[in-house]
């Protein structure tokens, strides 16, 4: 009867996580067990509670969570536990978690992933884990400092490995048709609010505007009421129209209905 018990309590003490993340339960009782007869099921289970085994298959869980959801994001991510995890306190039986949420979008800097706690496959009650995130790439820094307008090019920019939690915006890429809407110091790294998009369209310039509908392209001039780069709304303003109309810049002086 103990060598059944020892055979099957393994597979029940899986976490509820990818199968890598599983930590094999302890080849023997703790020593504070040993001294008092209980049958091999009972002290297997009572291991798996001890605060040890329980808060390494706590880790074990959130880890694999946390990593599965920032392999969705894109990128690459460093994830470690912020501090060793607050096991709780249970009644007996087989415990085992079950990964819910993390408490942030995108796992950078401190966050936490909450866990379902479940003794005998019931749940009773939730608890954390805290990890620490960085993202771990390359980020475009200005090289040397850079005045207003300038536009983006290879030899402004300076490709710089990072790792830790970058700025919200940061650029690991040069954007088309963007130049510094401010001036920035030399080695700082770029980002999106750095950016505004370069004119090609000003108040009162002719713009060709272009309708499709199915097989048939309409074109037709109007005249700009504000000003805009590539890919930005504009309000154009046609021959004779009452209302004006809302289009996307595909170039200069080139627009496309929306």
């Amino acid at each position: 009867m103990r060598a059944l018990a020892l055979l099957l309590v393994p597979a029940a003490l899986v976490a509820q996580a990818p199968a890598a993340s599983a930590v094999r339960p302890p080849a023997a009782p703790p020593a504070d067990l040993a001294g008092e007869e209980k049958t091999g099921g009972e002290r297997l289970i009572e291991a798996a509670q001890t605060p040890g085994f329980a808060a390494e298959r706590m880790a074990d869980v959130a880890l694999a969570f946390a990593n599965s959801e920032a392999s969705k994001l894109g990128g690459e991510y460093a994830i470690k536990l912020a501090q060793p995890p607050r096991v709780p306190r249970t009644l007996p039986g087989i415990l085992s978690f079950e990964a819910s949420h993390l408490s942030k979008m995108e796992p950078l800097g401190r966050f936490f992933v909450v866990l379902t706690i479940k003794v005998n496959g019931e749940s009773v009650g939730m608890t954390r884990v805290d990890l620490d995130g960085s993202w771990v790439g390359t980020v475009l820094r200005a090289r040397g400092g850079l005045v207003r307008q300038t536009v983006l090019t290879a030899d402004k920019v300076e490709p710089s490995p990072f790792t830790g939690v970058p700025p919200p915006g940061f650029l690991t890429s040069i954007p088309e048709g963007q130049r510094l809407m401010r001036a920035v110091a030399s080695g700082k790294i770029l980002t999106r609010g750095d950016l505004e998009a370069i004119p090609l369209v000003q108040p009162g310039d002719k713009v060709r505007l272009t309708m499709t509908r199915e097989a048939l392209t309409i074109s037709l001039d109007t005249t700009a009421l504000s000003r805009a780069g590539l890919g930005d709304r504009i309000r154009l303003e046609t021959p004779g129209g009452r209302k004006p109309l809302t289009a996307i810049v595909t170039g200069a002086g080139e627009a496309r209905l929306l």
